[in-house]
């Protein structure tokens, strides 16, 4: 190593001292360090047209629209997806369909029933007052007045039933008079066959008396 700093000095000084020498020497390391390149990149230049780095390996194709691979989106998935909303409507089941309310309220002077709407607003009502025999008095609060009312609202039932959507039914009871009993007797017979299905829940309403005022002295005789 120290032999060719020692050349490499030497050599340095000779060219400083021997300006012709410096010329003579610069232009053979130029013509010298020039030539590979030249020859490098006439080789690459004669080479075959397959080597050069601009080369088109495939034809150029005429552009079209946008075609979806396969996936989640594919043509088939979308045709399944369309099926699917195309199909009719589904039916509604039980618990879906609105439910309408029927109130019995039998006191001892009277027995009122009605069948309502969800919303609370009145379709048909009827009293032991308002029958076909037009009770007078006390006899509308009797079992025969509570049958004939329960016959009553149960044909205005059927009626709206067929003339209006489905729906289901909840039965109220509110009061322990006659018309109580007679409501249910003419709801397990041979008239409240076609209401008994449509029942879903039946709710008995009557309040009960725990603690409060006084009672009502009890009539005598």
């Amino acid at each position: 190593m120290f032999a060719l700093r020692a050349s490499s000095s030497s050599t340095r000084s000779a060219l400083r001292t021997c300006p012709r020498l410096f010329a003579s020497f610069s232009s053979t390391s130029r013509a010298n360090a020039a030539g590979p390149v030249i020859a490098d990149f006439l080789e690459e230049d004669s080479g075959p047209a397959s080597a050069t780095p601009f080369n088109i390996a495939e034809p150029p194709q005429v552009d079209g629209p946008p075609t979806a691979a396969g996936g989640f989106y594919a043509k088939s998935n979308m045709l399944g997806l369309a099926s699917r909303y195309n199909q009719p409507p589904r039916a509604a089941t039980r618990a879906e369909l609105p439910e309408y309310k029927l109130h019995c309220r039998s006191s001892r002077n009277n027995t009122i029933v009605t069948f309502t709407k969800p919303d609370g607003s009145t379709i048909a009502w009827c009293s032991g007052g308002s029958t076909e025999n037009k009770f007078k008095k006390a006899n509308r609060a009797k079992f025969e007045a509570g049958y004939q009312c329960a016959k009553h609202i149960f044909g205005r039932i059927l009626e709206y039933y067929h003339g209006h959507e489905n729906f289901k039914l909840q039965l109220f009871f509110k009061g322990f008079g006659e018309g109580r009993e007679a409501m249910k007797t003419a709801l397990l017979a041979a008239e409240g066959d076609p209401i008994r299905p449509l029942i879903s829940r039946v709710t008995d309403r009557t309040p009960i008396k725990i603690g409060g005022t006084r009672a009502k002295k009890a009539r005598r005789g």
